[in-house]
C-alpha cells in the first residue's frame, strides 16, 4: 500500500485536537442519546444507515446536516434537507456553512437540539426530579386569565419592555427581564435559565433575590442594588417539562402527596415557568417561585409574566440575528482576505512555457481552498509541476500553502533535485505547522529531450498520465510520507516515460470525494468517461470541471476544486 492508499483509508494524522469537541443535547423530541462531535473530522447526520449519525425520523433527511470544525470555527450546513435545519429560529440555507456556539439552539425534525461547548460555558445544575411525587399540582394557566393584565399595569409594561430591547447582550438582557417580572409579579425570586441537557439540567444565566437565610416578613418586596447574584434556587423539573411545551405554566402546592425533600427545604409554595420561544423552539424559560411567608403575588403575575416572556423571546432572536450576522461576517471577511492571497500565488489558467503547456482549474469550496499548484520552468527546457493539498481549511490552511509553495519554487530555483527539496520543506513545515496540520505532494519535473517524468509522491497518489493513444496509464510508485509528520523523513524520485503526445492529468481530492446531493461519489471511472474524447489541457481541465459540477448538481462544491493538465506544447 502507498503512502497515497494509506491516507485514502484513513490512517491520516487528525487534522484537529481529538479532544476538541462539542456536544448536541436533545432537550425536545423523540428520546435519542447525546451526540457527541469531535473536530478530527466532519459529521454527517441524517436518517440513512451510512452517515455518521442517524436520526430515524421520516422528517428527516438521508443526508440532513454536517457539522465540522475549520480553523477556530465550528460550522453546520443544511444538506439541502427536505424540511430544513434551523439555527436559532432562523432556517439555513442549503449547502452554507454557519458558525455555530456553545448555547445555540438547532431544530431538525423532531429535536430540538441544545449546543453544548464544555470549554465555553458555565456549570449547569439538575432540577428536581418531581415527575412522579409531587405535593404541587402544576396547571395551565387559562387563556381568560393571561388576557386580564389590567390597565394600570401597561406603563410598567412599556418600561419593561423598552429596556429589554435596549439589552445588547443576552445577559443584560436576562437581568433586565428578571428585574421587570419580580417589580410586575410579587415573586421574589426569579431566574433566567436555559435547558442543557435531556436530563434537566438547567443553566442559570441571571437570578434575582433574595437567599434562602434572608427571607422574612420583614425581607424588602424588590431587590435592592447590590444584592448578591445568584439567589438560590431548587428548580422543578416536572414545572420545566410541562412548559417545554411552549405555554406558560404554574405549581402550588395544594395537595398533600409528597414533594421532593429539596423544594420543601425551601418552604416554596407557588412557582410559574414561563418558555422563552424563538420561532417553534424554547430557547429559555422565566423561572419564579414564592416561599414561607411570602404571599404578596399579584392576581394576575401568569399574564405579566407571559407578556415579558415573549418580549424576551422577540428581543433575544433580535441578539441572535445579530450575533449570527457578525460571526458570519467575520468568517466572510477571513476567507475574502486569504482567498485573495491564495490567488496570488497562483500561476495563470493556462499557458504555454518553453515546451510545455497546461492548464488549470483552482476552485475553493464552500471556504477558502487548501489546494496549492505552481509551474516552475528550469535550465535545459525542464518544467517542475507540483500539487498538493493542505489538511485544514480557512485562514490557516491558506498560510500553509503559501509557506509550502514558496519554500519548494526556491528550493527548484535554486537547482535543488526533486526529492531534496521536497525533504527541506518537510523538515520547514515540522517545525512551523501545528498539532495535526500537514500537506500532501506530488512534484514532477517533465524533460523533453529524454521524454521522461521524474517526480516525487509525497503521500498524494492523485495523478494518470494519458498515452498519445488515449489509454490510461496509473504508475505504480513506492511514494513517500505526507509532509510535516515526520521531520527525517526520506524522500526519492522516480521516473515513469513521459514520450510526446502523452498528458499528464493531476487532481486535488475534491474530484474523487464529490458527492451527489444522496451522497454518491465522482470517482475516477466518471473522470476517465469525462476525458475519452478530449485531446489537449484545456479540454481536459473543462470537460472534467462540466462533470464534476453536473454530478454535484450545484455550481457551489463541498470540497476544494484543483485540476491540472500538463503536455507538450503543438508545433
Amino acid at each position: 500500500m502507498t503512502n497515497a492508499q494509506s491516507l485514502q483509508s484513513g490512517n491520516t494524522p487528525s487534522a484537529n485536537d481529538p479532544d476538541d469537541r462539542i456536544r448536541l443535547e436533545a432537550i425536545a423530541g423523540p428520546p435519542i442519546d447525546r451526540i457527541v462531535i469531535s473536530a478530527d473530522k466532519p459529521v454527517v447526520l441524517g436518517r440513512s444507515s451510512v452517515v455518521d449519525r442517524q436520526l430515524p425520523d421520516k422528517t428527516i433527511s438521508r443526508r440532513h446536516f454536517r457539522i465540522q470544525k475549520r480553523g477556530c470555527h465550528w460550522l453546520m450546513a443544511d444538506l439541502d434537507s427536505r424540511h430544513g435545519t434551523f439555527l436559532n429560529g432562523i432556517r439555513l440555507e442549503p449547502e452554507v456553512p454557519v458558525p455555530i456556539g456553545d448555547g445555540d439552539l438547532v431544530r431538525v425534525g423532531p429535536w430540538t437540539l441544545r449546543v453544548i461547548d464544555d470549554t465555553d460555558r458555565s456549570t449547569s445544575m439538575p432540577t428536581a426530579n418531581d415527575l412522579v411525587t409531587t405535593s404541587h399540582r402544576v396547571q395551565r394557566v387559562p387563556v381568560r386569565e393571561l388576557r386580564s393584565v389590567a390597565q394600570q399595569r401597561l406603563d410598567l409594561l412599556i418600561e419593561c419592555c423598552a429596556a429589554i430591547n435596549a439589552a445588547t447582550t443576552e445577559t443584560e438582557l436576562a437581568e433586565r427581564a428578571l428585574d421587570a417580572v419580580t417589580r410586575g409579579t410579587g415573586f421574589r425570586r426569579a431566574a433566567f435559565i436555559r435547558q442543557v441537557s435531556g436530563d434537566g439540567d438547567v443553566q442559570i444565566i441571571a437570578s434575582a433575590g433574595p437567599t434562602p437565610d434572608r427571607v422574612g416578613p420583614d425581607d424588602p418586596t424588590q431587590r435592592e442594588p447590590g444584592e448578591p447574584y445568584p439567589a438560590s434556587f431548587a428548580f422543578s423539573r416536572s414545572l420545566i417539562n410541562a412548559a417545554g411545551g411552549g405555554e406558560i405554566v404554574r405549581m402550588s402546592g395544594d395537595s398533600g402527596v409528597h414533594y421532593g425533600e429539596s423544594i420543601i427545604r425551601l418552604g416554596i409554595h407557588a412557582a410559574l415557568c414561563a418558555p422563552i420561544m424563538l420561532g417553534d423552539a424554547v430557547e429559555a424559560y422565566l423561572y419564579l417561585d414564592a416561599r414561607d411567608a411570602e404571599d404578596s403575588i399579584a392576581h394576575d403575575a401568569a399574564a405579566f409574566c407571559q407578556a415579558i416572556s415573549r418580549m424576551c423571546g422577540l428581543a433575544l432572536g433580535n441578539l441572535k440575528r445579530v450575533e449570527h450576522e457578525k460571526k458570519n461576517a467575520l468568517l466572510t471577511e477571513e476567507i475574502r482576505a486569504a482567498r485573495e492571497a491564495q490567488l496570488r500565488l497562483m500561476p495563470p489558467r493556462t499557458d504555454t512555457v518553453d515546451s510545455f503547456e497546461y492548464a488549470v482549474l483552482n476552485k475553493p469550496g464552500r471556504t477558502v481552498a487548501g489546494d496549492l499548484f505552481d509551474v516552475v520552468p528550469l535550465d535545459d527546457g525542464r518544467l517542475a509541476v507540483f500539487l498538493g493539498d493542505v489538511i485544514g481549511k480557512g485562514a490557516g490552511a491558506a498560510i500553509l500553502m503559501a509557506t509550502t509553495q514558496a519554500e519548494i519554487r526556491m528550493a527548484l530555483q535554486l537547482g535543488i533535485p526533486p526529492e531534496q527539496a521536497v525533504a527541506m520543506t518537510n523538515r520547514s513545515l515540522h517545525a512551523r505547522s501545528g498539532e495535526g496540520e500537514f500537506v500532501s505532494l506530488w512534484l514532477g519535473v517533465l524533460d523533453p529531450r529524454s521524454e521522461t517524468l521524474r517526480f516525487v509522491d509525497a503521500g498524494h497518489g492523485l495523478w494518470f498520465i494519458i498515452d498519445p493513444e488515449g489509454s490510461y496509464r496509473r504508475v505504480e510508485c513506492e511514494g513517500g510520507l505526507v509532509l510535516g509528520v515526520k521531520p527525517d523523513e526520506t524522500y526519492k524520485s522516480e521516473t515513469a516515460p513521459f514520450p510526446r503526445g502523452a498528458r499528464l492529468i493531476l487532481y486535488s481530492d475534491g474530484l474523487p470525494e464529490q458527492r451527489t446531493p444522496d451522497g454518491g461519489q465522482f470517482g475516477i471511472e466518471r473522470a476517465l468517461q469525462a476525458l475519452a474524447d478530449t485531446h489537449a489541457p484545456r479540454d481536459d481541465v473543462q470537460a472534467l470541471a462540466r462533470a464534476v459540477h453536473e454530478h454535484a448538481g450545484s455550481e457551489t462544491l463541498s470540497d476544494d476544486l484543483t485540476i491540472a493538465s500538463i503536455a507538450y506544447a503543438t508545433q
